[in-house]
């Protein structure tokens, strides 16, 4: 299976996105960690826990989102063949 161009950009622009809210989740998790009077060190833990969790879940699904791409280009020129 060729790979499509158009899923190489989508794949960017998800991976980028997928970088962005796992950041700001991070964050927000830290953020309320600490608001609940947590310690620094445990608020930073959980912060970067989520942020780790948050970047497997990002590129799991940019990867996902290229393939389904590439296998939607795939199939509809197989269809234009079989015309």
């Amino acid at each position: 299976m060729t790979v499509h161009p158009a899923s190489s950009r989508a794949r960017e622009s998800a991976a980028e996105l997928g970088r962005r809210c796992a950041a700001a989740g991070a964050l927000v998790v830290a953020l309320v960690a600490l608001l609940r009077h947590a310690p620094v060190w445990l608020a930073s833990l959980q912060g970067a826990a989520t942020l780790v969790a948050l970047l497997l879940v990002a590129r799991l699904g940019s990867a996902a989102l290229a393939r389904a791409i590439d296998a939607d280009h795939a199939r509809s020129r197989a269809q234009e063949e079989h015309r």
